[in-house]
Protein backbone atom coordinates (compact mmCIF):
# COMPACT_ATOMS: atom_id res chain seq x y z
CA UNK A 1 0.00 0.00 0.00
CA UNK A 2 1.21 3.52 -0.84
CA UNK A 3 0.64 6.38 1.62
CA UNK A 4 1.09 10.11 0.88
CA UNK A 5 1.55 12.78 3.52
CA UNK A 6 3.18 16.20 4.05
CA UNK A 7 2.17 17.36 0.56
CA UNK A 8 1.97 21.11 0.04
CA UNK A 9 2.93 23.80 -2.46
CA UNK A 10 3.95 27.26 -1.30
CA UNK A 11 3.38 30.43 -3.31
CA UNK A 12 4.82 33.87 -2.76
CA UNK A 13 1.48 35.52 -3.52
CA UNK A 14 -1.68 35.65 -1.45
CA UNK A 15 -3.24 32.21 -1.19
CA UNK A 16 -6.65 33.88 -0.89
CA UNK A 17 -6.57 34.96 -4.53
CA UNK A 18 -9.03 32.72 -6.35
CA UNK A 19 -6.84 32.24 -9.45
CA UNK A 20 -3.86 31.15 -7.39
CA UNK A 21 -6.08 28.80 -5.39
CA UNK A 22 -7.09 27.14 -8.66
CA UNK A 23 -3.49 26.75 -9.78
CA UNK A 24 -2.45 25.64 -6.28
CA UNK A 25 -4.95 22.79 -6.41
CA UNK A 26 -4.07 21.97 -10.01
CA UNK A 27 -0.37 21.79 -9.10
CA UNK A 28 -1.16 19.53 -6.16
CA UNK A 29 -3.02 17.15 -8.48
CA UNK A 30 0.06 16.99 -10.72
CA UNK A 31 2.30 16.47 -7.72
CA UNK A 32 0.25 13.55 -6.42
CA UNK A 33 0.07 12.05 -9.90
CA UNK A 34 3.85 12.18 -10.12
CA UNK A 35 4.18 10.77 -6.62
CA UNK A 36 2.07 7.76 -7.52
CA UNK A 37 4.14 7.15 -10.63
CA UNK A 38 7.47 7.37 -8.82
CA UNK A 39 6.44 5.21 -5.88
CA UNK A 40 4.84 2.62 -8.12
CA UNK A 41 8.03 2.52 -10.22
CA UNK A 42 10.93 3.57 -7.91
CA UNK A 43 13.51 2.94 -10.64
CA UNK A 44 12.24 6.03 -12.49
CA UNK A 45 12.99 8.24 -9.51
CA UNK A 46 16.40 6.71 -8.81
CA UNK A 47 17.57 7.56 -12.35
CA UNK A 48 16.58 11.23 -11.75
CA UNK A 49 15.27 11.52 -15.29
CA UNK A 50 12.44 14.00 -15.95
CA UNK A 51 9.06 12.32 -16.23
CA UNK A 52 6.29 13.86 -18.37
CA UNK A 53 2.79 14.12 -16.89
CA UNK A 54 -0.16 15.12 -19.09
CA UNK A 55 -3.37 16.60 -17.68
CA UNK A 56 -6.22 16.93 -20.21
CA UNK A 57 -8.57 19.91 -20.17
CA UNK A 58 -11.41 17.73 -18.86
CA UNK A 59 -9.38 16.80 -15.77
CA UNK A 60 -8.49 20.43 -15.07
CA UNK A 61 -12.16 21.36 -15.51
CA UNK A 62 -13.20 18.76 -12.93
CA UNK A 63 -10.52 19.93 -10.51
CA UNK A 64 -11.70 23.56 -10.66
CA UNK A 65 -15.37 22.53 -10.59
CA UNK A 66 -14.85 20.77 -7.25
CA UNK A 67 -13.48 24.01 -5.75
CA UNK A 68 -16.57 26.07 -6.56
CA UNK A 69 -17.82 28.45 -5.40
CA UNK A 70 -14.60 30.44 -5.07
CA UNK A 71 -14.45 33.89 -3.45
CA UNK A 72 -12.96 36.71 -5.52
CA UNK A 73 -11.10 39.34 -3.57
CA UNK A 74 -11.68 42.94 -4.53
CA UNK A 75 -10.22 46.12 -3.07
CA UNK A 76 -12.61 48.67 -4.54
CA UNK A 77 -13.62 51.53 -2.25
CA UNK A 78 -16.58 52.40 -4.43
CA UNK A 79 -18.22 48.95 -4.38
CA UNK A 80 -18.88 46.66 -1.43
CA UNK A 81 -20.21 43.13 -1.22
CA UNK A 82 -19.28 39.47 -1.63
CA UNK A 83 -18.14 38.35 -5.09
CA UNK A 84 -17.76 34.67 -6.04
CA UNK A 85 -17.04 32.51 -9.06
CA UNK A 86 -20.15 30.33 -8.94
CA UNK A 87 -19.74 27.99 -11.88
CA UNK A 88 -17.77 27.19 -15.02
CA UNK A 89 -19.45 25.96 -18.19
CA UNK A 90 -16.43 25.54 -20.47
CA UNK A 91 -12.67 25.16 -20.21
CA UNK A 92 -10.25 24.90 -23.13
CA UNK A 93 -6.46 24.81 -23.27
CA UNK A 94 -4.67 26.55 -26.13
CA UNK A 95 -1.06 27.52 -26.80
CA UNK A 96 0.14 28.75 -23.37
CA UNK A 97 -3.41 29.84 -22.55
CA UNK A 98 -6.33 28.45 -20.56
CA UNK A 99 -9.77 29.83 -21.53
CA UNK A 100 -12.60 29.60 -19.02
CA UNK A 101 -16.29 30.52 -19.33
CA UNK A 102 -18.37 30.77 -16.19
CA UNK A 103 -20.66 32.84 -14.00
CA UNK A 104 -19.63 35.42 -11.40
CA UNK A 105 -22.11 36.75 -8.85
CA UNK A 106 -22.16 39.54 -6.31
CA UNK A 107 -24.25 39.36 -3.13
CA UNK A 108 -25.30 42.26 -0.90
CA UNK A 109 -23.70 44.63 -3.39
CA UNK A 110 -23.59 48.32 -2.52
CA UNK A 111 -22.12 51.28 -4.35
CA UNK A 112 -20.98 54.61 -2.91
CA UNK A 113 -21.91 57.57 -5.09
CA UNK A 114 -21.60 61.32 -4.66
CA UNK A 115 -24.74 63.39 -5.11
CA UNK A 116 -24.69 67.12 -4.35
CA UNK A 117 -21.44 66.82 -2.43
CA UNK A 118 -22.77 64.04 -0.21
CA UNK A 119 -21.76 60.39 -0.30
CA UNK A 120 -24.78 58.12 -0.63
CA UNK A 121 -24.73 54.32 -0.52
CA UNK A 122 -27.03 52.61 -2.99
CA UNK A 123 -28.05 48.98 -2.49
CA UNK A 124 -27.79 46.87 -5.65
CA UNK A 125 -28.64 43.49 -4.12
CA UNK A 126 -27.54 40.39 -6.01
CA UNK A 127 -25.84 40.64 -9.40
CA UNK A 128 -25.04 37.84 -11.86
CA UNK A 129 -22.60 38.14 -14.76
CA UNK A 130 -21.48 35.52 -17.35
CA UNK A 131 -17.74 35.93 -17.91
CA UNK A 132 -14.99 34.69 -20.19
CA UNK A 133 -11.42 34.76 -18.96
CA UNK A 134 -8.14 33.86 -20.68
CA UNK A 135 -5.27 32.93 -18.35
CA UNK A 136 -1.90 33.17 -20.09
CA UNK A 137 0.88 30.93 -18.75
CA UNK A 138 4.63 31.54 -18.75
CA UNK A 139 7.12 29.26 -17.01
CA UNK A 140 10.62 30.42 -16.06
CA UNK A 141 12.78 27.29 -15.67
CA UNK A 142 15.62 29.22 -14.00
CA UNK A 143 13.52 30.46 -11.09
CA UNK A 144 11.01 27.57 -11.21
CA UNK A 145 8.21 30.13 -11.37
CA UNK A 146 4.90 29.84 -13.20
CA UNK A 147 3.50 33.25 -14.16
CA UNK A 148 -0.26 33.66 -14.68
CA UNK A 149 -1.76 36.62 -16.52
CA UNK A 150 -5.58 36.71 -16.53
CA UNK A 151 -7.58 38.78 -19.02
CA UNK A 152 -11.35 39.13 -18.79
CA UNK A 153 -13.29 39.73 -21.98
CA UNK A 154 -16.09 42.27 -22.18
CA UNK A 155 -19.50 40.55 -21.94
CA UNK A 156 -22.13 40.79 -24.69
CA UNK A 157 -24.51 42.67 -22.38
CA UNK A 158 -21.92 45.19 -21.27
CA UNK A 159 -24.45 47.86 -20.25
CA UNK A 160 -26.34 45.85 -17.62
CA UNK A 161 -26.09 46.73 -13.93
CA UNK A 162 -24.18 43.51 -13.32
CA UNK A 163 -21.60 44.35 -16.00
CA UNK A 164 -21.22 47.96 -14.86
CA UNK A 165 -20.59 46.86 -11.27
CA UNK A 166 -18.68 43.58 -11.51
CA UNK A 167 -16.62 44.06 -14.66
CA UNK A 168 -14.49 46.97 -13.32
CA UNK A 169 -13.59 44.81 -10.31
CA UNK A 170 -12.59 41.90 -12.54
CA UNK A 171 -10.64 44.19 -14.83
CA UNK A 172 -8.65 45.23 -11.78
CA UNK A 173 -7.28 41.67 -11.72
CA UNK A 174 -6.55 41.61 -15.46
CA UNK A 175 -3.28 42.07 -17.33
CA UNK A 176 -1.13 41.46 -14.24
CA UNK A 177 1.35 38.61 -13.80
CA UNK A 178 0.78 36.50 -10.71
CA UNK A 179 3.86 34.40 -9.80
CA UNK A 180 3.55 30.89 -8.39
CA UNK A 181 6.85 29.65 -6.96
CA UNK A 182 6.90 25.97 -7.92
CA UNK A 183 10.50 25.70 -6.76
CA UNK A 184 9.15 25.86 -3.20
CA UNK A 185 7.31 22.57 -3.44
CA UNK A 186 7.79 20.86 -0.11
CA UNK A 187 9.12 17.29 -0.27
CA UNK A 188 6.59 14.60 0.51
CA UNK A 189 7.06 11.16 1.98
CA UNK A 190 5.54 7.88 0.93
CA UNK A 191 5.81 4.41 2.44
CA UNK A 192 6.38 1.39 0.23
CA UNK A 193 6.15 -1.72 2.37
CA UNK A 194 8.57 -1.08 5.26
CA UNK A 195 10.54 1.66 3.47
CA UNK A 196 9.83 5.39 3.70
CA UNK A 197 10.85 7.42 0.67
CA UNK A 198 11.18 11.22 0.58
CA UNK A 199 10.61 12.81 -2.83
CA UNK A 200 11.45 16.40 -3.78
CA UNK A 201 9.85 17.48 -7.07
CA UNK A 202 11.79 19.76 -9.41
CA UNK A 203 9.74 21.28 -12.25
CA UNK A 204 11.66 21.34 -15.53
CA UNK A 205 9.08 22.41 -18.11
CA UNK A 206 5.39 23.39 -18.25
CA UNK A 207 3.45 23.67 -21.49
CA UNK A 208 -0.17 24.30 -22.41
CA UNK A 209 -1.49 23.41 -25.85
CA UNK A 210 -4.00 21.25 -27.72
CA UNK A 211 -6.39 20.92 -24.75
CA UNK A 212 -3.80 19.53 -22.36
CA UNK A 213 -1.26 20.65 -19.79
CA UNK A 214 2.15 18.98 -19.96
CA UNK A 215 4.48 19.06 -16.97
CA UNK A 216 8.01 17.66 -16.82
CA UNK A 217 9.25 16.88 -13.31
CA UNK A 218 12.64 15.67 -12.12
CA UNK A 219 12.49 13.75 -8.82
CA UNK A 220 15.13 13.99 -6.14
CA UNK A 221 14.72 10.97 -3.89
CA UNK A 222 16.00 10.13 -0.43
CA UNK A 223 15.22 7.23 1.90
CA UNK A 224 14.65 7.40 5.63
Amino acid sequence: MIHFYNCQILTSANQGNFMLRIIHTFSLVLLLSAAFLFTAQPALAEKSQPVTITLPASALYQTIHKLLPLPIEQNSRQFQGTITLDSISKLAIHKNRVSVQGVVSGKNMRVNTNIGGQTIQLKLGKLVLPVTCDIFLRFDPKTKTLFLTPKFQNPTHGHSNSAKTLLPMLNGLSNKEYPVQLGNMSPFQTRIGTKTVSVQMEPVEIKAEANKMTLKLRPVVGRN
